[in-house]
C-alpha cells in the first residue's frame, strides 16, 4: 500500500536553471558582447525592437538573432514589438552585466 504522507513532489519549470550545462548557457549567453548591450538596453522594463535597435546601431536580423536566443534559452520574452526579460533573465543575466 502506498504511504500518501509525503508531499507530492513538484514539477519543475522548463525554465529554472537546473544543471552545470544551464550554467554553461548562461555563461555563453554573457560572453558575447552585443548581446550584453542588448540586455543591458532592454533592462527591468523592457523595451521596443525599433527602440533598441536606435540606441545600439544595430539592424534587425542582429537583433532578432539575438533576441531568438534570449527567448529560447528562457531569458526574455516578446509581446509583439515589445521585448522584455524574464524574472530569469534580470536574476541571472541583468544583475551580472556590468
Amino acid at each position: 500500500m502506498k504511504d500518501n504522507t509525503e508531499p507530492p513532489l513538484e514539477e519543475h519549470d522548463a525554465c529554472e536553471m537546473k544543471t552545470p550545462h544551464d550554467h554553461q548557457i548562461m555563461f555563453r549567453t554573457l560572453e558575447n558582447p552585443l548581446r550584453r548591450n542588448i540586455i543591458r538596453s532592454i533592462g527591468a522594463f523592457g523595451k521596443k525592437k525599433k527602440e533598441i535597435m536606435r540606441e545600439l546601431g544595430i539592424s534587425e536580423a542582429q537583433l532578432k538573432f539575438q533576441l531568438d536566443y534570449l527567448v529560447k534559452n528562457c531569458y526574455a520574452e516578446m509581446d509583439g514589438e515589445n521585448c522584455m526579460l524574464n524574472a530569469k533573465g534580470i536574476d541571472e543575466l541583468l544583475a551580472n552585466v556590468k
